[in-house]
């Protein structure tokens, strides 16, 4: 009647549900260890799908490459760059305005040399005049006739040295203007000069500047840079030591599981081996029963002939 008894389960059927319930913890317990399982997709799945792969292949676009990260100091760089180029303009101009500066030194230099020999030649012009200018007034006091003849040399060589005066004072007014003027060029073209030093002062002022931002802006951006680095190793670390932590604790519970499934088919094996035995039992107990009956049916056929 237990054979018969569907909600009856013998205990062999409850030996082999124990052992399968242990088998997939066991596989369960094995899969968080070693990773998820992909199910394996059937023939006809798979043939069905690579078609469709194949031109999904064929039209999808290329990859676009990663975008590169920005760079958290972009804007100090910039302004740096921006800075030196600033420099490098203003010291080309003031190269310019210093070679010009430098060629009105070297022309107002030429005119004052030329002005300082017109005004020594002018004197020497009125020291000579004076000189011829004495020594007529000397032959003119001595009142002597025989005189008359040096008078009158000495009177055209006054006329020379006036002339010769004359033209030393025209060339010396000519020099003094242009002296004059060089100078002047000379003066706007050093403060040319002196306002290109003070613009190159500032450009340089503004490179030390955004020079400075910049490394101080590194020294920032290194040191959250380790704190950060810091904390994920950190992190990581106890990331891991948790996950290790699991892996035991599941690796664990997966042997003493196995144990468990060992002990659960070692004990089906028993029960197995008993029914074997009662199964043996039985048959030789039915068989011992037959062979009774037929000894008994044969006794009943001899007395019913007896009988007759």
């Amino acid at each position: 009647a237990a054979d018969g008894d569907d909600n009856t389960m013998s205990p062999e059927r409850m030996a082999q549900s124990a052992v399968s319930t242990l088998t997939a913890s066991v596989l369960l317990a094995s899969s968080v260890l070693a990773g998820p399982v992909m199910p394996v997709p059937s023939a006809h799945a798979a043939s069905a799908a690579a078609p469709a792969a194949a031109t999904s292949a064929k039209k999808a676009p290329a990859a676009k490459k990663a975008a590169a990260p920005a760079d958290p100091l972009a804007s100090e760089k910039k302004a740096v760059a921006d800075a030196r180029a600033k420099l490098a303009d203003v010291q080309g101009k003031a190269a310019t305005v210093k070679k010009a500066a430098s060629d009105a030194s070297k022309v107002a230099t030429k005119d004052a040399d030329v002005l300082a020999a017109a005004e020594k030649k002018t004197a020497g012009s009125k020291k000579a005049l004076l000189d011829a200018n004495d020594k007529l007034a000397a032959a003119k006091a001595k009142g002597k006739t025989t005189d008359l003849k040096n008078v009158e040399l000495l009177g055209g060589k006054v006329g020379v040295a006036k002339d010769a005066l004359k033209a030393s004072e025209t060339q010396q007014s000519a020099a003094k203007s242009k002296a004059s003027a060089s100078a002047k060029a000379l003066s706007a073209a050093n403060s040319k000069a002196s306002a290109a030093d003070s613009s190159i002062a500032s450009a340089q002022k503004s490179v030390d500047q955004a020079e400075a931002k910049l490394a101080a802006a590194t020294q920032k951006y290194q040191k959250e840079q380790k704190i950060a680095a810091e904390k994920k190793a950190k992190a990581d670390k106890k990331a891991a030591k948790e996950a290790k932590k699991q892996k035991k604790a599941a690796e664990k519970k997966a042997k003493k599981l196995k144990k468990q499934v060992k002990a659960e088919q070692k004990r089906m094996k028993e029960l197995q081996k008993k029914k074997a035995a009662a199964d043996d039992a039985k048959a030789k107990a039915a068989k011992e029963a037959a062979k009774e009956a037929a000894e008994l049916a044969n006794q009943a056929k001899k007395l019913e002939a007896l009988k007759k």
